[in-house]
């Protein structure tokens, strides 16, 4: 193996290692984003449960508030018509108000019991589900600050790959480094071997003098232009 090609290719692996983890970060930070669209998800599922809950206990409490007022209501005009103070057109169109009263109070005190029982119902469940959803998010939580922890070490690691690339690069040939670098702008693997006449790139077969030059030299695959070596 010439020295050329020995440069060449501890650039190919150092670019390798590069990609590497520049894919586990993209890797990571997907499963970091997904992992936060699920903590809105169901935070988003639990406040409507919770909002839903809360406009049930509101009902609740102006059902009862409303059987207080009517209950106030008919105690009143019960003492107006205990004093006798009025006409008695006045009393008559009283004790008509307070027998519809005592109709509608009934009906009122039967829709407060039944929003009460259902308050009592949900309460717990309600309590339940915020501490299901609690638990569940402070370990999805520990997860994400664990992916931070890896994508931490990756970056440090990518950076300083990034770094050492400057050296790496210049021991390649200048010429020869312009030609890699052009296609790798293009593939990934710019650098190949030829396995049996066929580019390993590519996957096609190769002129005979393109393989006879690839054992003396590094050549440019007539199919891709990547470029060829011989192991």
């Amino acid at each position: 193996m010439t020295q050329e090609l020995e440069a060449l290719l501890e650039l190919a692996r150092h670019d390798a290692a590069i990609r590497e983890q520049a894919r586990k970060i993209e890797l990571l930070q997907r499963r970091r984003q997904a992992l936060l669209e699920a903590i809105e998800r169901e935070q988003h599922e639990f406040l409507a449960k919770k909002r839903a809950f809360e406009e049930l206990q509101h009902q609740s409490r102006e059902k009862s508030r409303e059987v207080d007022d009517l209950d106030a209501q008919i105690r009143a005009d019960s003492e107006k018509l205990r004093t006798g103070l009025l006409s008695y057109k006045e009393m008559e169109a009283l004790r008509t108000r307070v027998e519809h009263s005592r109709i509608r109070i009934d009906q009122l005190e039967d829709e407060a019991l039944a929003l009460l029982t259902k308050v009592e119902e949900q309460a717990p469940l309600i309590r339940k589900a915020e501490q299901d959803f609690l638990a569940w998010k402070a370990k999805i939580e520990h997860d994400i600050a664990q992916i931070d922890a890896e994508l931490a070490g990756h970056s440090r690691t990518l950076h300083q790959l990034k770094e050492e690339r400057t050296a790496r690069a210049a021991a390649v040939e200048e010429g020869l480094l312009r030609r890699y670098e052009e296609l790798r702008a293009r593939y990934e693997d710019p650098l190949v071997p030829l396995i049996g006449g066929v580019c390993s790139g590519c996957h096609l077969r190769v002129s005979e003098i393109t393989a006879e030059r690839v054992r003396s030299q590094i050549v440019t695959c007539e199919n891709c232009s990547r470029l060829l070596y011989v192991k």
